[in-house]
């Protein structure tokens, strides 16, 4: 479900709602170019989409005539073999002409009719022109960094020089330029810059100044209300770096960043639904233990409300409020749902009155192939550590014929809680625990709460030896206090 889930939610961005009604009408030609017709392109998040096709007419000419203006932001020119001749920006400019090479579409490129597209050349040819003068120096470098210091040494200093050549271009660029597309395309690719870091009382350098700082200045470049920036490479790569890699991948600290710049987002009607989108996808996916407790946060404050009923597919709508319904019982911190199964001597067993200080909630199926590679795993740790640390093994078996499930129970020697899951006193747990491959593991504590879920076997065993260790050093602090 979840990839048509998000299929269907990402179609939908093709239609933005800040669409100005004004005709557009581009005229392309491109010098020694064989195509009889070519293809106009968008950027969006991490991909690109294409548009509409640009007809030949006179000569080496090719035009395309749009009703309505085309949303602002980067845009592609491609040949009929999907090969890609030159990018260049929309935004408010209705009658644009590009007359380029095929041999150097860039360098040789003349604009008409958009001021936006003149400076935005400029600064291409000038990138490139500072890379050919990069890339000798930087040969040179990987060649004798470890042999010739002296000659590594001075590469560098031209590498440095070069650099500082180009930052100076693109701030003077950006000053000159402000207020356009262009300027705010330039400055959207910019990292901060990061300041020298302050001595503390010690004498020493801050050493997390630098990080703190980077992360507090991340988005001072780029706009998160700006809807234009979304067509570029930029606003998505910039998005998805910082909740990735910026942010504590743990669902308070997602949450709490989603509440602090969801709000910017919203200034712009297509900004906030990206980044409603982005979080909601982004926590979705995640494969880091307890992150669904940041989705069940996204669907409960954005879809089950209503608030995301502007664009959503109310299909992708009620598919995500029934997964956040079936999840939301599960999460880490509440108690395990209650399971009541006949066991292998047809008595009813509950999962709620194991006596243990740690349960393991095990869900298998005789068929699985990595059942039997998981279960010898976990039938060694339990032999070893079950009594060390009051362990005992609530395991389900999926399979309806309770011959084949014995079977399997001598064969693994699973002297545990072993209980039948299709005859259950209790409602499916397919639905109470998300089960919907095997094996499946949730570990509880002597309450059934849910400590931890979906581990291997290898897991359960680091998990419960940390935890353990925590809870023994919290004791004897208490105890000292």
């Amino acid at each position: 479900m979840r990839n048509i889930l998000f299929l269907l939610m990402s179609t939908l961005f093709f239609f933005s709602n800040e669409v100005l009604a004004q005709n557009i009408q581009l005229k392309v030609r491109i010098k020694g170019a064989q195509d009889n017709e070519l293809y106009l392109a968008h950027y969006f998040a991490d991909k690109q989409y294409m548009d509409d096709t640009l007809r030949k007419a006179k000569g080496e000419w090719f035009v395309l005539e749009v009703d309505s203006m085309l949303p602002g932001g980067l845009y592609i020119i491609a040949g009929e073999k999907k090969n890609r001749y030159f990018e260049f920006l929309i935004h408010n400019e209705t009658r644009i002409s590009f007359e380029t090479t095929l041999d150097d579409p860039v360098n040789d490129m003349q604009v008409k009719g958009s001021p936006e597209n003149i400076a935005f050349f400029q600064y291409v040819q000038f990138l490139g022109k500072k890379q050919k003068e990069i890339e000798p120096w930087q040969k040179i470098f990987r060649r004798t960094e470890n042999l010739f210091p002296d000659s590594a040494n001075l590469s560098k200093i031209q590498l440095q020089k070069i650099n500082e050549e180009v930052l100076a271009f693109i701030r003077n660029f950006i000053k000159s330029h402000e207020g356009m597309l262009v300027a705010d395309f330039v400055k959207a690719s910019q990292e901060p810059e990061i300041p020298d870091p302050p001595v503390l009382p010690n004498g020493r350098p801050d050493s997390l100044f630098a990080y703190k700082y980077y992360k507090a200045h991340y988005f001072d470049n780029l706009p998160l209300n700006d809807a234009r920036l979304l067509r570029t490479p930029f606003y998505h790569q910039r998005v998805n770096n910082y909740f990735s890699k910026m942010v504590l991948q743990h669902p308070d600290s997602i949450i709490a960043e989603a509440k602090r710049l969801i709000p910017i987002a919203k200034q712009s009607p297509d900004t906030y639904r990206y980044m409603i989108w982005f979080l909601t996808n982004y926590t979705e996916r995640s494969e880091i233990m307890g992150m669904d407790a940041a989705f069940v946060y996204m669907v409960e404050n954005f879809y089950a409300t209503g608030e995301m009923d502007f664009w959503i597919n109310q299909t992708v709508k009620e598919n995500l409020i029934k997964k956040a319904k079936k999840l939301k019982p599960i999460l880490i911190g509440q108690t395990a749902p209650e399971l009541i199964m006949l066991d292998t001597l047809m008595q009813a067993v509950s999962l709620h009155q194991v006596k243990a200080k740690y349960t393991i909630l095990l869900f298998w199926d005789p068929s699985c192939g990595h059942c039997k590679k998981e279960i010898p795993v976990l039938k060694n740790f339990i032999d070893r550590k079950a009594k060390q640390y009051d362990i005992k093994v609530f395991a389900v078996c999926s399979d309806t014929n309770m011959a084949e499930m014995k079977k399997y129970i001598r064969q693994y020697a699973m002297d545990w809680i072993n209980v039948n899951g299709p005859r259950a006193y209790t409602a499916n747990y397919h639905d109470l625990y998300d089960i919907y491959s095997t094996p499946v593991m949730y570990l509880l504590d002597e309450k059934k709460t849910i400590l931890a879920k979906r581990l291997t076997a290898e897991q359960i065993e680091s998990f419960i030896e940390h935890h353990s260790r925590a809870e023994n050093i919290e004791a004897m602090q208490m105890k000292q206090n």
